[in-house]
């Protein structure tokens, strides 16, 4: 019976050993190819680390001023559009009014400058046109005066010729009547010396008589007549005293033409004025526009007294407490994007040949555990850095590594920028656009440094 049981008990002894020798040959089966599975993966991806990151904007106001509310606090949630702070817009009213005053006043001087224009433009038409009407006037009396001079010359040496004529034939008529009279007068001596010899009747005597009263008479007439004639030849040479008169009416009109002219040139040169009123009402309305875009420059302002949120967003700071005073430019607040974040990670020279552009990867936070997202590499830097100083060993500080930016679906909102990220960047995935980034170290730095996002 002993016998027995002792071979018994090998048998049972030698199928233990035989199932553990073949557990642990699963177990090293299981673990090879789980590392040869782990080799595979690593060799499908490229892993890194960093921290999350997101858009931030600094509210800023456009002018300087007192904060006089701040309506958000950190941690909030705003959306564009949002009030977020006002100041004080007493200085702003000031200026607008300032401004409307001058608005008011570049209209008045432009009302003013067009009424001048106006004034004397109307006064310089007036002045033309009488100055013209005293020019045509002028101008008509001249031939009106060279034709009455012409007749007057004419007329004037008709009545002198005829004149003279007469008093030709009036001299030539005394001396024929002083012929008659010296012969009537020597006829009546003869005949009365004769008489008183007898040697005439007394008729005869009488007849001489008659004959030399007659002569007489004849020569008195005749001198009458040259004196008459004479008095005629005056007048006529008196009336070339008057051809004179006229000539000299002549120039006096010829003389009132060029006056009239000067007078019409003298007014024609108000358009120099009226030139001169117009630049004065173009420079008033140029002074009325820059007034006017002062006034919308400062209404503009006057409205940056509200500050708004320029996107949606999570208020990372306040930077500010009411009561200060903030210049143009100030942050106020910091406005995170939290639907705009990614992580950066550095991936070493050696490695990064393999990432392209818009290549998926996977992104796990510590504080979120077995909790995956999503991602797409955005942005190959094309310039290697030095690691950075946070690299634990010194061999791995000196390599070179290229920074490798992955933008993330945070829709959910649950990631926040500072949270620490593991990315895992699948390099064998084939469905992404596959912009492939070759290093270049042309341009290396001259020394270690930190490189930030």
């Amino acid at each position: 019976m002993a016998s027995q049981a002792a071979p018994a008990g090998r048998g049972r002894g030698t199928n233990a050993r035989l199932i553990a020798t073949g557990a642990a040959v699963l177990v090293l089966l299981a673990w090879a190819g789980w590392q040869v599975r782990e080799q595979r993966a690593a060799a499908g991806r490229v892993t890194g680390s960093g921290s999350i990151e997101a858009t931030q904007i600094d509210v800023t106001p456009k002018v300087a001023g007192r904060v006089s509310k701040l309506l958000v606090k950190e941690g909030d949630r705003v959306k564009a559009g949002q009030v977020l702070a006002e100041l004080e817009p007493q200085e702003a009213s000031a200026q607008v009014a300032r401004a409307q005053a001058a608005v008011a006043q570049a209209e008045a001087s432009v009302k003013q400058a067009q009424q001048a224009v106006t004034s004397q433009e109307q006064v310089t038409r007036a002045q033309v046109a009488q100055a013209q009407a005293q020019v045509t006037m002028a101008a008509a009396r001249v031939p009106q005066a060279e034709t009455a001079l012409a007749i007057e010359e004419r007329t004037a040496r008709q009545a002198v010729s005829a004149a003279q004529a007469q008093v030709s034939s009036a001299e030539a008529q005394v001396g024929s009547a002083r012929s008659a009279l010296a012969k009537a007068r020597s006829d009546l001596a003869r005949q009365k010396a004769l008489l008183t010899q007898g040697a005439v009747a007394a008729n005869e005597v009488d007849a001489a008589q008659a004959a030399y009263d007659g002569a007489v008479a004849q020569d008195r007439s005749a001198a009458e007549g040259v004196a008459q004639a004479r008095a005629n030849l005056a007048s006529a040479q008196a009336s070339v005293m008057q051809v004179q008169v006229l000539r000299q009416g002549v120039e006096a009109a010829r003389a009132n033409v060029a006056q009239a002219e000067a007078v019409l040139e003298n007014a024609q040169s108000g358009q120099t004025v009226v030139a001169q009123r117009r630049q004065n009402l173009a420079a008033a309305q140029a002074a009325l526009a820059q007034a006017r875009d002062n006034l919308r420059y400062q209404q503009l302002i006057a409205g940056h007294d509200t500050i708004l949120a320029p996107m949606d967003g999570v208020i990372q700071t306040k930077n500010v407490e009411v009561g200060e005073v903030v210049p143009a430019g100030a942050a106020l607040y910091t406005l995170l994007n939290p639907e705009d974040t990614w992580v950066r990670i550095y991936v070493r020279e050696d490695r990064v040949g393999r990432v392209k552009i818009g290549q998926a990867a996977r992104v796990t936070v510590d504080t979120l555990p077995g909790r995956v997202f999503s991602g797409r590499v955005a942005q190959i830097n094309n310039q290697p850095e030095f690691t950075t100083v946070n690299v634990q060993t010194k061999e791995d500080r000196v390599k070179l590594v290229f920074g490798v930016k992955i933008r993330l679906d945070n829709r959910d909102r649950l990631l926040e920028a500072g949270m620490p990220a593991h990315a895992d960047i699948v390099v064998d995935d084939e469905h992404g656009p596959g912009v492939r980034v070759r290093p270049s170290s042309a341009h290396l730095p001259a020394r270690p440094y930190s490189v930030g996002s």
